[in-house]
Order: C-alpha cells, then structure tokens, then sequence
C-alpha cells in the first residue's frame, strides 16, 4: 500500500475501469435503441434522477479517498479501519433512506422533470429496480474509493471488466428472449444492472478485507469518531456539492430539453454517450493526480507537488483536443451506431464542433479540481463551480433556448461557457499557490 506512485501506473487501469463503466451504462442505451426510441428517452430520464441522487453518497467517498491517501502519505494506518467502517455504515444508513425516498416518490419526480407521459411508466420500471438497489452501488463506491486511494487500481478494472460482462448478457436475454426466456424489456435491462453491480460489491468487499487487509466493523464506531466524522464532513460536502449541483443544473436542462421533442432528447443522448469517450482518458488523469497528490502532500511534499499536476494537465489536453477533432469530423459515420434519423445526424453535427470548446475548458477543470481536492483544497472548487454552473450554465442555456430560439445548440454554448469560466479561476488558484497548507494529517 505505501509503493511509489506514478500516473502512468495508477491511470491505465483507471482509464479502462471508467471506459469500462461508461460501456456499462451506454450498453443500455445502444441495445434499447434496438429495441425501442421511447425506452432510450425514458432510461435517459430515469438515469438522470439516479446520477443525482448517486453523487449524493460521495459526499463521504470523496473524503474516504482524500482522507486514506494523506494518511498513507504520512505512513500513518492507525485510523484506516475506522476511516473505513465510518465510511461504509455512513453511506449504508444514507443510501437505504435515497433509495426508499425514490421507490416512494419516482413518478411525482419524473413529472417535474416534465418527461413525455408516455415515458413515466417506462422510467419507473427502470427507476424502481435500479434505484430501490442504490444501496448495494454506495457501498462499492466505498470499496473502490478505499482501494483505488491505496494506489491498487487494477482490481477494480478488472471488476469493471466482469460488470460489463454480466450487463451484457443480461440485457441480452432480457431484451431479445433468446430460448422462450420472456421479454422484460426495460425493466430486464434494470434487472441486468443491479444484478452486476451486486457481483461487483461482494468481490471489492473480499478484496477489502483480504488483501488490503482493512477490517470494517461496528467496533471502530465505539467510541464514536466525532473527529474524524467532522473531518470527513469538512472535505465531503465541498466535495460533493460541486459534482452534485453540476447534476442539478443538468436535471433543469434536461427539463428544456425535454420541452424540444422526443428526437432532441435523443440527440442529447447520443452526443452525451460519444462524448464522454472523449474526457475518458482526462478523467482517469485526474483520478491518478488526485491519488498522487494526496500521497505527497500527506508526505510532506508540497513544493513538488505543482510542477506535477501541471505536467498532467498538458497530457490530458493534448489527448482531449486530438479526440475532439476527430470526433468533430467522423461524427456521422460514428452516430449511425445509434440512429439513420437526418435530423438528428445533422443537429449532431453542429453540437461536436461546439463541443471541442466545452472539452477543453472540461480538461482544465477536472485535472485541476480533482489535483486541488488531493491537496485538501475543496472549499474553493466547490464554489466557483456552483455559481458558474447555474449563473452562466443555467442561466445562458434559458436565454439561448426559452428567448432567443437556439435549441439545443444554445445549451451546448452554455456549456462551454461555463467550463471556460471555471477553467480561468481554478489556473489563478493555482498559480497564486492558495491551494497550500489545507492538508487533513
């Protein structure tokens, strides 16, 4: 647990694990799309509440990892049973309270989202099953939080790896019935999903406990961790509350969209899905930097530690700006995969070549923050991304879209505006070193 780091190490397995994870939930959409438009616009919908509510957990995680890599940093394991167990039974007793809140309440959200009525019921089968098991999901982003802090990120590659497999042949037999196995439809594809996202906890935990060798248990809550509880509290609601307003404001776009037409919801869809192929690579960057960063500063090594995210950064643009282009030319022959409807192709079109901006301000931001919340710097990311998220995201996508009639290529400009602005304040963070001496150990 305490071997030289790199980012080359840490961010491959990484690299594979999201694109992997990406697969698994874009499989869904690629092998509905085959079986029916409404059922992609209405697990796009569904998948929007549960991407909100999901980041909700991290709240914790995200100060389990912080926490873990400063104290590996220092060579101190004292506190790393009870940084776990606090971590798990938190998000446990939290993640059963999301869960019967959306089992509860799917419909009356889905309506405020103003989804088509005759999507509602399609997403609440798909909502019900995958959102009555988010609980089983917080706990293995606990696990991979523990092990990927530790700098072990090749087992939960490979757990990515069996995920997909497992979603792959579930939605298989759920969707096309082969045998006389009976048609589930969307509601087998929800089956499909919680059922690998099960496997995928049984083994991080094992591997938890076995291998790394940290023990969770309810004795590490007695006495009651009232520090430490406060610690993980400071980094988690910075933390969180950035990537969670980011999924609120995308819940009120999702709502104009949603006012456009079914194909533009589409359209929204499967631009979304290329394009998150095109920050895969910053995003495991970023993850790696973050690791790093937080063994460094827990060592005591924070005048090295600049020089370092920077020299990710310049990767990670360099990846992300040959990638835009490419998808910005072979655009049309890639989204076929999806859809031969012109309207979308064409619309398609216009969003990748906006999308080359909002990639390069995203690039900035994501190695940036991530750098900066290693360090124990997460009040401030956490600020600027929420007044730029819904002053310029929000706010400039209802002037583009409600006033001037731009469509869904004025919520594509908002975008962009908003990760350029963000991208700006976060470099001066940086180059005035005001990221300095916030490190927890």
């Amino acid at each position: 647990m305490n071997k030289k780091l790199s980012v080359t190490s840490l961010a491959w397995p990484i690299f594979i694990e999201i694109a992997l994870f990406m697969v698994m939930g874009n499989i869904d959409v690629i092998m509905l799309s085959r079986y029916s438009q409404n059922a992609v616009a209405a697990v796009g919908n569904a998948n929007q509440i549960l991407s909100l509510t999901a980041l909700l957990f991290s709240v914790i995680t995200a100060a389990t990892g912080i926490l873990f890599a400063q104290y590996l940093g220092a060579r101190n394991h004292d506190q790393l049973n009870v940084i776990a167990s606090t971590s798990l039974f938190g998000n446990l007793l939290f993640s059963l309270l999301i869960s019967t809140f959306i089992l509860l309440f799917s419909r009356q959200i889905l309506m405020m989202m103003n989804v088509p009525i005759d999507l509602i019921d399609i997403a609440i089968e798909y909502m019900q099953i995958v959102g009555g098991m988010l609980f089983i999901f917080s706990l293995s982003m606990t696990m991979t939080s523990i092990i990927k802090s530790s700098g072990n990120t090749k087992p939960v590659m490979f757990t990515a790896l069996l995920m997909n497999v497992l979603n792959v042949i579930g939605n298989y037999i759920f969707l096309f019935g082969p045998f006389g196995i009976p048609i589930l439809g969307v509601q087998g594809v929800a089956i499909s999903t919680a059922f690998a996202r099960t496997v995928a906890f049984v083994f991080y935990f094992f591997y938890v406990k076995k291998v790394l060798n940290i023990h969770i248990s309810l004795k590490y809550l007695n006495p009651f961790p009232k520090e430490l509880v406060k610690k993980m509290l400071h980094i988690g609601i910075p933390s969180a509350l950035e990537p969670l307003s980011y999924q609120m404001t995308q819940i009120i776009i999702f709502s104009i969209i949603n006012t456009l037409g079914i194909w533009v919801i589409n359209t929204r869809m499967y631009v979304q899905t290329m394009v998150m192929f095109v920050y895969l690579a910053v995003l495991a960057i970023s993850q790696a930097s973050q690791i790093i960063v937080g063994h460094m500063v827990g060592g005591n090594q924070e005048d090295e530690v600049k020089d370092v995210v920077f020299r990710n950064l310049r990767i990670s643009l360099a990846i992300t700006l040959t990638m835009s282009i490419l998808l910005a030319i072979f655009n049309r022959y890639i989204i076929t995969i999806f859809t031969d409807d012109m309207r979308i192709i064409e619309l398609a079109g216009t969003l990748f070549i906006i999308d080359i901006f909002v990639e390069i301000g995203r690039v900035f931001n994501l190695v940036l923050i991530s750098s900066a919340k290693g360090a124990g710097d997460v009040r401030y990311p956490a600020y600027i991304g929420i007044a730029s998220m819904w002053i310029v995201c929000v706010g400039l996508s209802i002037l583009l879209v409600r006033v001037l009639g731009f469509g869904l290529v004025g919520i594509w400009i908002a975008l962009a505006a908003d990760e350029a602005i963000r991208s700006g304040l976060m470099v001066h963070r940086w180059q005035s070193n005001r990221w300095k001496g916030r490190k927890f150990v």
